[in-house]
């Protein structure tokens, strides 16, 4: 890797929607650990962006990047299944404010909306979104420094140039 990327307008747009967003490191035995993200925000230059997990859920996450480990973040849209993974060398907690938390709000709104959409139970919709509003949650800020389109098909796989 060699530095910050920018995004896209498209990009940063994208993440910032009805993705369903999982973000791996690996722990201290290098195997992976994964936990689900509650929402994205972009920063304005696109060289930065901020997701939100549930601390009660992403222990050993946030354990192996206090230790230094590298991440990556996919982010998946249930609709059209177009998916982006991001990879950084690390992620640095930040506050959760309160723009923070309207942007998970939004995040649960929209993507409950989206799979609800595609014929999801609403208890299921109702669940996944009351999992998606955990009160615990931690802003993990990352610069990305490789993006690659994840999508199923011939391309999945092909890193996408900056923008």
């Amino acid at each position: 890797m060699k530095g910050p990327v920018a995004l896209s307008p498209d990009q940063a747009a994208f993440l910032q929607g009805p993705v369903s967003i999982n973000l791996a490191a690996s722990g201290p035995d290098g195997w992976p650990c994964v936990v689900r993200a509650q929402g994205c925000v972009v920063a304005r230059d696109r060289r930065a962006l901020t997701v939100l997990v549930a601390a009660s859920s992403a222990r050993a996450v946030l354990d192996a990047l206090d230790a230094g480990s590298a991440l990556a973040v996919v982010f998946a849209r249930p609709l059209t299944h177009v998916t982006l993974q991001l990879k950084a060398r690390q992620a640095t907690r930040v506050a959760v404010t309160p723009a923070l938390r309207a942007c998970n709000g939004r995040y649960a709104a929209a993507f409950g909306a989206e799979l609800g959409g595609l014929g999801y139970s609403d208890s299921m919709v109702q669940g996944l979104v009351r999992m998606l509003t955990a009160p615990d949650m931690v802003g993990l800020r990352l610069a990305p420094e490789a993006i690659y389109d994840q999508t199923p098909g011939p391309n999945a796989g092909r890193r996408v140039e900056p923008a």
